[in-house]
């Protein structure tokens, strides 16, 4: 068994971003509103403000309506979401192991007083 660990196997890729911060860029780069999407899209301005601001995310209907909308493919949005999510757990998962790593190692310490 190699004892030696691979640092690859520390580190996580670069983390996604919520899709709402490119939704964000999408809108600026077409110099549109939130309001004015949020319109089309049949949505509350709170809802595509949560949406921007990373505190809600794209569903499979809100990733075809914003396809209709901006002409950018419901899979792209969905991709980009589940690439977040995936992320996150990653994230959750790293912190989980670390912590019960560092309670075990504890625990050894505490025996062998």
């Amino acid at each position: 068994m190699n004892s030696k660990r691979k640092l690859a196997n520390d580190m996580i890729p670069g983390s996604t971003m919520h899709p709402g911060k490119l939704l964000k860029a999408e809108l600026e780069a077409r110099e549109m509103k939130q309001i004015d999407l949020a319109k089309m899209l049949n949505i509350a301005k709170n809802v595509m403000s949560e949406i921007i601001n990373g505190k809600r995310n794209i569903t499979p209907e809100l990733a075809v309506k914003l396809e209709e909308a901006l002409e950018i493919k419901a899979e792209f949005w969905m991709k980009l979401q589940v690439s977040y999510e995936i992320d996150k757990v990653r994230i959750r998962t790293k912190k989980a192991i670390a912590k019960a790593d560092i309670t075990e190692k504890s625990k050894k310490q505490l025996y062998s007083l």
